[in-house]
């Protein structure tokens, strides 16, 4: 299920079977929303294939963030970790909405298989870390 997605690359077998069995994949139709901005962050997405559009609701319509285009691209995952780093139990909020561009596949990942792949493989956790900061400063040029 997860051989494609580059930062899982280095968990053994067993670790990627463990992983699945938190896992689901979801469908979305072109224009369905995966989760509005202030929802609570309960799950991080892995974009499988085509395009999802990440942006925020305003009174003047809508601010385009950025396109999740990239087979392996993470959706969303800053909330989830925020509350990972402050060692939190309370969902974060959602900063922004995603919606599907076109037909799309995703895995969903819970964020409690996240904290628990976090502990035993920190790696993984400074790789999404890093594009978190990625997307943080991206956002702060928009």
């Amino acid at each position: 299920m997860f051989e494609w997605i580059s930062i899982f690359d280095s968990l053994t077998s067993e670790e990627l079977n463990n992983l699945s069995l938190f896992c689901q994949e979801r469908f979305l139709k072109k224009g369905e929303i995966l989760f509005k901005e202030w929802d609570d962050a309960v799950a991080m997405y892995i974009l499988k294939n085509w395009k999802l559009k990440a942006y925020k609701e305003r009174s003047d319509g809508e601010i385009l963030l950025w396109f999740v285009e990239w087979s392996g691209d993470m959706v969303w995952e800053m909330a989830i970790f925020e509350a990972i780093e402050n060692n939190s139990n309370i969902p974060k909020k959602r900063m922004a909405s995603i919606k599907a561009e076109e037909n799309s596949f995703l895995i969903v990942i819970m964020n409690y298989s996240i904290l628990e792949l976090s502990k035993k493989n920190s790696w993984i956790y400074w790789k999404i870390v890093k594009i978190i900061e990625e997307r943080k400063e991206k956002n702060a040029k928009n």
